[in-house]
């Protein structure tokens, strides 16, 4: 269990580890219902975690049972995730800076999130929760992590539960601050929001090549171990 739950905590951060879903969360708790927002903003984006965790294992348990290679194929998709990480990182290291119309689209689309009602936000919350095809593969990882293992239903369940609580803590982290805390957190979402703002480009790049580096790696020694 300890090597399952090893690699399941790494995937699990690096989901976690999204500027993207973070300053989505800072402007829906920022916005007209706070807590409102917040609290569908939440649940948006558990359900879609879990959803996610569900088609993981379903294919996992499926690659168990049909495929001979069940590791193999898990290592080779490990590693053309973190090559395209890298690329990624890479490429947005040395692109030039947006126009300035994007800037605007993208601060539009921001400031529009700031008037969602919470359906609005739950559902957003779903699909970010589900993920972008980085997002998603790392859980298929997990879940495969978790059915190759076979361990039995407590611990498979124990590990699925710590992926789902690691990769959304930061979305649960803030949320759960605004609801503790109320109007009296707004200080501190505003320096939140304004530094995540300003450093957003810089971590994309660097999660991407740290996280893109720590997937090659781990491919490989699996691979050739």
């Amino acid at each position: 269990m300890i090597y399952a739950g090893a690699h399941v905590l790494f995937y699990a951060l690096a989901a976690a580890a999204s500027p993207l879903a973070l300053t989505a969360t800072f402007v829906v708790i920022r916005s007209d219902r706070p807590r409102t927002n917040g609290v569908a903003f939440l649940g948006g984006f558990l359900l879609g975690t879990t959803i996610a965790c569900g088609v993981g294992l379903v294919l996992g348990q499926a690659a168990v049972e049909r495929l001979d290679s069940h590791g193999t194929v898990e290592e080779v998709l490990t590693l053309l995730l973190g090559v395209a990480l890298l690329v990624v990182g890479l490429q947005t290291r040395h692109a030039s800076p947006p126009p300035e119309s994007e800037g605007s689209r993208a601060s539009a689309i921001l400031t529009g999130l700031g008037h969602v009602r919470p359906a609005a936000a739950f559902s957003l919350a779903g699909l970010l929760g589900f993920g972008g095809p980085k997002r998603l593969v790392l859980t298929v990882l997990a879940m495969a992590a978790v059915s190759g293992a076979s361990l039995g239903d407590v611990e498979d369940l124990t590990l699925v539960v710590v992926y789902i609580a690691v990769a959304t803590v930061l979305v649960t982290v803030p949320v759960g601050i605004v609801i503790i805390a109320g109007a009296r957190a707004a200080v501190i979402l505003e320096r939140g929001q304004s530094w995540l703002t300003a450093h957003a480009t810089v971590l994309r790049v660097w999660l991407s090549l740290g996280i893109g580096a720590a997937l090659v790696v781990d491919a490989l020694v699996r691979l050739f171990a």
